[in-house]
């Protein structure tokens, strides 16, 4: 008898020390969370998905540099009950910025086309598009240099010689 109540008691401590020890672990989505929460407030982290599946974090998506690929593993990695952290995330640079480039050309061209009334230039990111007629292929090689001078990133020539 006495073999018995021993037994009851220590499966009662058991599955009681089985309970408690279960109500302690974190779910994956509760990690998930967790991370998604942290990384909430880094906008470098705005392009970033995170997926945690048995305690494992994977990252993906795209940010602008090395540094912050790092920072953002370690910041996931900081993160209690993570084993481990897959980093896929890919480094993209952002894309230049050519609006002083544009604004120093676009004041220029009307200086440059002021003789040649029939032709025309925009400029967009750094390139400028020539359109419009000249009487001479070497009034659009003129432009053309004096263009070219402003160091654009490239000039789209569609000028045409009146016939």
């Amino acid at each position: 008898m006495k073999a018995v109540k021993l037994i009851s008691l220590l499966t009662f401590v058991l599955v009681l020390g089985t309970s408690i020890t279960s109500c302690k672990q974190v779910s994956d989505a509760d990690l998930q969370a967790q991370i998604q929460q942290a990384l909430a407030t880094n906008p470098d982290a705005s392009n970033v998905t995170v997926t945690v599946t048995d305690k494992v974090a994977t990252l993906t998506g795209t940010v602008k540099d090395d540094a912050t690929k790092a920072a953002i593993d370690s910041i996931v990695g900081t993160v209690k009950n993570i084993k481990s952290v897959v980093n896929n995330l890919e480094v993209v640079p952002p894309a230049p910025d050519y609006s002083e480039l544009d604004k120093t050309i676009e004041a220029s061209l009307p200086e440059i086309l002021i003789t040649y009334p029939k032709l025309t230039a925009s400029v967009k990111d750094g390139v400028v598009t020539l359109e419009g007629e000249a009487k001479k292929q070497a009034d659009i090689d003129s432009v053309m240099k004096k263009i070219q001078e402003l160091n654009p990133v490239q000039i789209v020539n569609n000028a045409t010689v009146k016939k």
